[in-house]
């Protein structure tokens, strides 16, 4: 069962052993919920299959659907993504840390699964401000999310109602509630984007 840990975000908060412990979670291949600026999400390593899969099942996402992927910085996308720096790196030098989300191309020598088969080829990566998720970020890798609801539903701005057994969730993040704000993360639809 996983337990829930209290986290302040203040720039003088001491997140290093909650870091830490997350750390340690993802790279086990286990699930987290964790706060984004304005939503709690699920979180995993981005190369973990299984995670992304069951992550999908607590959603209830359509067959064909992509988690978002956070990274701790700009040099990290570059790694993961084609001609980044010809094609996003102004992009990501102004508004990164931030909401913005760049969806842009996928090295073919990545063994992740996002939940779509590899078919889109392309990730939606971001550099969050959650400096809880950014932090973390940094020190595991890329992080694979989505938002801690059912697919089609509101974020969830607190840690109560998460789709998911706690059996099924490693460890919870809680800063409480979240402000009100732009969606979170969710997914992207391989039928979305072959509609585009």
């Amino acid at each position: 069962m996983g337990e829930t840990f209290a986290i302040k975000q203040g720039p003088r908060a001491k997140l290093a052993p909650h870091i830490e412990r997350a750390t340690q979670l993802i790279r086990d291949g286990k699930i987290i919920v964790a706060p984004l600026e304005n939503a709690y999400v699920f979180v995993c390593d981005a190369f973990t299959h299984q995670a992304i899969a069951d992550i999908h099942r607590f959603r209830g996402d359509k067959e064909g659907t992509a988690c978002q992927v956070i990274v701790g910085d700009a040099k990290t996308a570059s790694g993961v993504a084609i001609d980044f720096q010809s094609k996003a790196q102004p992009f990501a030098d102004k508004f990164w840390p931030g909401l913005l989300t760049i969806n842009i191309a996928v090295q073919k020598g990545l063994t992740w699964d996002l939940g779509d088969k590899r078919e889109l080829g392309q990730v939606s990566l971001r550099v969050p401000q959650n400096r809880f998720m950014l932090e973390l970020a940094k020190s595991s890798g890329p992080l694979a999310v989505a938002s801690a609801a059912r697919a089609g539903m509101k974020p969830t701005r607190e840690l109560f109602g998460i789709p998911a057994l706690q059996s099924e969730i490693a460890a919870y993040y809680d800063v409480g509630e979240l402000p009100k704000g732009q969606h979170p993360p969710s997914s992207r639809s391989l039928e979305t984007r072959r509609k585009s």
